[in-house]
């Protein structure tokens, strides 16, 4: 069975203690429902854009909003299928989490399925793969590829994964930390590399489904592929720790745990910076409730993921006039829900920090 070998560091242990009080806060918010959701369609647009481009998908996010709200955009039809396929995938993973708490592998197939139909031939959607696979970089300089990573051979895959699964369901009466348990279960899924294609994403669709069957999913507004999508290279190289199947199972994942809960922590924090300043009522000394329109929603969003914002990124975002612009942050900043920084042309705006 699969045995992975880490060490729970300085840095892993204080990612989880300040995970833990994260997931406290915001499982004991109370979100208005239609802003909840508002909420977890932004970070839907969020995931499907990230993870496929962390495979080569170009489109921008503000692409892959159009293509999820069934408008049409000038794309190509593959990449364009990619973004519709996952948000399915999506939706799929979190119809699962809701009914079982485990992963079986026809829960692998079937999501499989989903995010490659029609991107892959019949006989590969679905079904693991028959022949080998490879990791390669492509060295523009040199025009080639050099092989990076060696998969184990076709015909240990079943086996591989079922070790995988068996060893997760194991881990369902250990005591050990959800968020440990599901970045092993990213890295030695995306090690057997069990697919000709799709690997990558179904690797972070399972990840999904792990935590939200084990309540880590923080209101499914998480988006932990905006994380590895940020910087790639880190990215892989985390997951890399050697040139092939055998090497990577002996390897030691304290690394690769550090990156993972150091990302996931910094996600949690944008998630509560999301639920504690935008999309629900907030609620003041003086018994005063606050509502977000949706303009609002998009800068603190803008400001949830930049750290800041000024009025001409509202005049981007948003399309409008620069005095329409100041009005909207100037009426954040009446309801303290954001900070004003600087004076003039050097003006901009923060998050509120919470007394």
């Amino acid at each position: 069975m699969f045995s992975p070998k880490y060490t729970i560091s300085n840095t892993i242990l204080n990612n989880l203690t300040a995970i833990a009080e994260i997931r406290a806060i915001v499982e004991r918010s109370k979100v208005l429902p239609e802003r909840e959701t508002l909420l977890r369609r932004q970070a839907i647009e969020k995931m499907v854009h990230a993870s496929v481009s962390i495979e080569g998908n170009l489109l921008a996010e503000f692409e892959v909003e159009k293509v999820l709200a069934g408008q049409k955009i000038r794309a190509g039809e593959k990449q364009i299928l990619e973004v519709k396929n996952y948000e399915k995938a999506l939706k799929k993973v979190w119809e699962l989490a809701e009914v079982k708490n485990e992963i079986t592998r026809a829960d692998v197939l079937a999501v499989h399925k989903i995010t490659t139909q029609d991107l892959v031939a019949k006989e590969k959607c679905g079904q693991f793969r028959l022949g080998p696979v490879y990791v390669a970089n492509i060295d523009k300089l040199k025009n080639k590829e050099e092989i990076v990573y060696t998969a184990p051979v076709a015909q240990k895959v079943p086996v591989l994964i079922q070790d995988l699964l068996d060893w997760l369901s194991s881990q369902n009466k250990q005591n050990i930390n959800r968020v440990i348990i599901a970045g092993l279960l990213h890295y030695q899924f995306v090690t057997i590399h069990p697919f000709s294609d799709g690997n990558g994403r179904l690797t972070r669709l399972l990840t999904h489904l792990y935590l939200a069957q084990h309540n880590f999913a923080f209101k499914h507004i998480l988006v932990l592929e905006a994380y590895y999508n940020n910087d790639r290279k880190s990215y892989y190289q985390a997951l890399d720790t050697g040139d092939n199947f055998e090497m990577r199972r002996k390897a030691d994942l304290t690394f690769w745990l550090e990156y993972f809960t150091t990302g996931f922590l910094k996600e949690a924090e944008k998630v509560k910076q999301e639920i504690l300043s935008m999309g629900f009522a907030r609620s003041f000394p003086d018994g005063e409730q606050i509502f977000l329109d949706r303009g609002q929603i998009k800068i603190m969003d803008f400001i949830a993921s930049m750290g800041k914002i000024t009025s001409q990124d509202v005049m981007d975002i948003l399309g409008i006039p620069k005095r329409t612009a100041q009005s909207k942050l100037r009426k954040l900043v009446e309801n303290k829900i954001i900070s004003k920084k600087g004076d003039g042309p050097s003006t901009f705006y923060t998050l509120k920090q919470s007394a």
